[in-house]
């Protein structure tokens, strides 16, 4: 870890919030703090600044601060942010989802000495073997044609917490599937990412000894994008905090909230935020978009929320597109005219400064046949990847990206990839295994210094480190499956058969590779130029969706909408299709596209 002097580092950019008066307000604060914090506001900026300032000020070592996100996507940025004032992961720093600390930091130190009737040791299921045993029971108990899928009975579980109350069996199909499913994983052993936080959670809210031991090693706890992170976090957040005494930093937008159907609840942030033990921060300063977007955005959101932008004199491109043929010619018209036009309006701008939004992966197979056939190299971020992103294939991308010139410029550094490298293990080495274990990853990465074809890369990296690795912890077992995903998918004839090392380091934000992504995916990104396609009833959502789905659906246009700096494009066609029949549905544009053009 590095020494006091050497976390320093962050005060002369710490001195950059003064500029912002909420941002400084946040930066200061003492106790339980919550940043609302609108699009572009600096919220990481701001949340990464306060991590610094704690752990430099407020926190002793060997005592640190855990910081819990959404995804493993988030995490990456939080890092890299952090090991930029010169702060990594380390056993003073967590910084991963809350799945990642339930199981780190919760289950695995304390389940057995809970007796929570876990399977022990903890081995955590793939996602296929969850699916397959999923199937199994379903066709089992209700027959082959029932109606409910995976994720309707994993929001059950995450939503309804309390199995002893009238709520759990309120669904009574969805419970007793659940309870099977539960049952039968559990006696092979097994736990999936739902234990993770459900077994969480009912640590700490039935075992007061809990609460100091987590404090001892975690005073402080920071949570980002808090209006995702459902209801069991949040129990979490709040036994640990007001009862547990663990000094809370909380960000969140619930304008943002799009994960309504994974259980997540964005009134929970509010909960949060209107107590009286809590400082409440607002953001309203917008530094990515221009002022016509802004406004735009809130237009399209449908609150006026008085977010102001930095640069009041930044003019923006917003525009409506029809593409009467479908979504063929929007994927066209993305490639072939509106892309070069952008790459010419701005001098020095790249393709990884655009980025093409949609609602579902199907759209993005239509786009991506579009950008192939233009010869576009492009990042895709969707349930159509060739694997998932997680902390496993997120460090072996970097170690990619550092081998492959990266070492020159310290981007990523070497500190940051050994201390994650220990930090996959379960168990805290010794000083002396802990010492072998850097110098056995240092000498492999130092001899691979060069920009050679991605699949020998990790194929020599899985032989000298991986595999081993990963046997010997069960914990990684869905991380293991997704790192064989990455090694088929760069084999001959696998979709990323041609990427060298530095693309696959540089599949988040490669300036040379155009951004396809999930409205979803998108969250937590900018770019200069955006365009939205598919922007129709129908396909963004059902014609007929309304109540709090229509709400959910209204906001994931917002997100989409506010990732842009420069030029929103948003195109449509009038109509959609039923991939299976061929069916056309003449239901219209997305209404919120008549409502901006109506204002």
């Amino acid at each position: 870890m590095p020494s006091r002097r050497s976390s320093s580092a962050y005060l002369p950019k710490a001195e950059e919030l003064r500029e912002n008066d909420e941002q400084w307000t946040a930066y200061e604060s003492e106790w339980h703090c919550v940043v609302l914090a609108g699009p572009g506001s600096g919220k990481t900026k701001t949340l990464v600044l306060k991590l610094a300032r704690i752990l430099a000020e407020d926190v002793r070592a060997p005592r640190g601060v855990a910081c819990i996100t959404y995804s493993q996507e988030c995490a990456r940025e939080l890092s890299r942010r952090l090991e930029e004032l010169g702060l990594r992961e380390s056993s003073r720093l967590f910084i991963g989802t809350v799945h990642g600390f339930c199981l780190r930091h919760l289950l695995m130190p304390y389940a057995r000495l809970a007796n929570l009737g876990l399977p022990l040791p903890l081995k955590v299921a793939t996602v296929e073997y969850c699916r397959q045993l999923y199937s199994r029971l379903g066709t089992r108990l209700f027959g082959a044609g029932h109606p409910y899928k995976q994720m309707d009975m994993d929001k059950h579980r995450r939503v309804h917490l309390d199995r002893e109350t009238p709520a759990w069996r309120e669904q009574e199909e969805l419970a007793t599937l659940a309870n099977a499913y539960e049952s039968a994983l559990h006696r092979q052993g097994l736990i999936d990412f739902e234990d993770m936080v459900i077994y969480g959670e009912r640590l700490v809210a039935q075992n007061d000894w809990v609460l100091p031991l987590v404090r001892a090693r975690f005073p402080v706890l920071a949570v980002d994008e808090y209006q995702d992170l459902g209801l069991g976090l949040h129990r979490i957040v709040k036994r640990l905090a007001f009862d547990g005494g663990v000094r809370l930093f909380a960000v969140g937008d619930a304008d943002q909230a799009v994960y309504g159907f994974n259980g997540a609840d964005s009134s929970l942030l509010h909960e949060l935020a209107d107590r009286d033990d809590v400082e409440l921060v607002q953001l309203e300063v917008n530094y990515r978009c221009a002022d016509d977007i802004i406004q735009a955005s809130e237009r399209a959101l449908g609150e006026v929320r008085g977010y102001r932008a930095w640069d009041e004199e930044r003019q923006a491109r917003i525009e409506m597109i029809e593409c009467p043929e479908g979504l063929a010619e929007q994927a066209q018209h993305a490639v072939a005219e509106i892309i070069p036009a952008a790459l010419a309006a701005k001098e020095g701008r790249q393709l990884g400064d655009i980025a093409i939004l949609y609602r579902t992966a199907d759209i993005g197979d239509v786009v991506a046949e579009a950008v192939m056939a233009e010869g576009l190299d492009f990042i895709r971020v969707d349930n159509a990847a060739p694997y998932r992103k997680c902390s496993l294939t997120s460090w072996i991308e970097d170690c990619a990206a550092w081998c492959a010139g990266g070492w020159t410029e310290a981007k990523p550094l070497l500190r940051g990839l050994l201390e994650r490298w220990i930090a996959f293990r379960h168990r805290a080495l010794s000083d002396t295994e802990a010492r072998n274990e850097r110098a056995r990853v240092t000498r492999f990465l130092w001899s691979r210094r060069q920009n050679e074809a991605a699949r020998d890369f990790v194929s020599a990296l899985r032989a000298t480190l991986l595999d081993d690795m990963v046997q010997a912890e069960p914990g990684l077992a869905d991380q293991a499956a997704q790192m064989a995903a990455m090694s088929r998918a760069l084999q001959p004839g696998g979709p990323l058969q041609d990427l060298d090392m530095a693309r696959l380091g540089g599949r988040d934000g490669s300036p040379n590779q155009l951004n396809l992504l999930t409205l979803h995916s998108a969250k937590g990104c900018e770019y200069d130029v955006v365009i939205m396609l598919g922007l129709d009833e129908g396909s963004f959502h059902w014609s007929n969706v309304q109540g709090n789905e229509l709400r959910e659906s209204r906001r994931l246009f917002y997100v989409g909408f506010t990732r842009a700096r420069d030029e929103v494009f948003m195109l449509y066609s009038g109509w959609n299709e039923n991939r299976k029949t061929g069916r056309r549905y003449y239901s219209g544009r997305l209404r919120f596209l008549d409502e901006l053009q109506g204002a």
